[in-house]
């Protein structure tokens, strides 16, 4: 039986912190977010791939790709809100969830296979990778914890569900920092464009 996951790239943000739509900014040979929509659609174990947008010029960007949009009317109340979108709008048997930032663009596939495959040997464990001992993204939730994750309120994602239940997480250690790094502002950007 095939389990199905599915990726949730949250990517409605406002960028306040930046002052502009930081996703859109040139990086590589496209943006900041197709960098990682094409990252994320290159994991062929993800079963189908969600984009949770606020934006019009967001949505304009990713209509070439393959994944479904998934749009957020209340994306200023916190990246709460886009969790619950995305698994609202997941396929109906999805067994894991896993959420993406969608300004991460060093995000790998390797690192994303070895997340995906750890779920696979522990199919009710919430799955979080480190970087530097740091918890970052991306993350895996089984669906045992889709009612938690619906009820989330706030700019965080699944972060008290993690402290609330350490008995069932684990930890997933990785030397590539830069993996989990993500741009909040101008600095980050051209701090990341030095690395490319």
């Amino acid at each position: 039986m095939i389990k199905i996951i599915t990726g949730i790239i949250l990517a409605a943000g406002s960028s306040k912190r930046m002052g502009m739509q930081k996703l859109l900014l040139p990086f590589k040979d496209s943006t900041i977010l197709e960098e990682v929509i094409k990252t994320v659609k290159s994991c062929s174990t993800l079963n189908e791939v969600i984009v949770v947008y606020k934006s019009e010029e967001v949505l304009n960007a990713i209509k070439k790709y393959d994944v479904k949009p998934v749009f957020n009317p209340i994306a200023e109340k916190g990246q709460s809100t886009s969790v619950v979108e995305g698994i609202k709008n997941c396929h109906p048997e999805t067994k894991a969830y896993m959420f993406i930032l969608g300004d991460q663009p060093f995000i790998s596939l390797d690192i994303m296979k070895t997340i995906i495959e750890v779920w696979n040997n522990n199919p009710n464990s919430v799955i979080v990778p480190r970087y530097n001992g740091k918890n970052g993204m991306p993350t895996i939730f089984p669906s045992n914890y889709k009612q938690d994750l619906l009820n989330i309120t706030g700019d965080k994602g699944g972060r008290d569900i993690i402290k609330a239940n350490p008995d069932n997480v684990i930890n997933v250690d990785f030397s590539n920092t830069l993996a989990g790094f993500d741009i909040d502002t101008i600095e980050d950007y051209n701090e990341c464009l030095k690395k490319i």
